[in-house]
């Protein structure tokens, strides 16, 4: 019987790491995502323009577009490093036991990301 409480330890611990895991192939769908659909942004704006078939004074939005696809890349690539450092503390705080909040971090990041968007999307509309 005394066996028990260390075995429920154990099983809570295991499901602690799997949603720790969990979470992390979450944030690498949203990279794979960003990254995507950045080259796919990028490469199309780009297909349009050397093929003179961009709108008439189309061109310059579309190598904007061509930047932020490129943009979209580079987040991806940051929130994928990001993710990575996310997993390596939250993995080392289960396995000490004591699990601490990044709010910070989740909260600076999504600032972060509402900036980019938001100053992305006037550089896009107002060109």
């Amino acid at each position: 019987m005394s066996d028990s409480p260390n075995l429920s330890n154990d099983l809570a611990r295991g499901r602690t790491h799997l949603a720790n895991e969990r979470t992390h192939l979450a944030y690498l769908r949203t990279t794979v995502s960003l990254i995507g659909f950045g080259i796919t942004i990028n490469r199309f704006s780009t297909y349009l323009i050397q093929n003179d078939e961009a709108p008439e004074g189309g061109r310059l939005l579309l190598h904007d577009a061509s930047n932020a696809g490129f943009g979209m890349v580079v987040l991806g690539l940051a929130l994928l490093v990001w993710s990575l450092i996310r997993y390596s503390l939250v993995t080392r705080d289960i396995e000490r036991g004591k699990i601490d909040s990044r709010h910070r971090a989740t909260t600076g990041f999504t600032i972060g990301l509402l900036l980019l968007g938001g100053l992305t999307a006037l550089w896009l509309f107002t060109s």
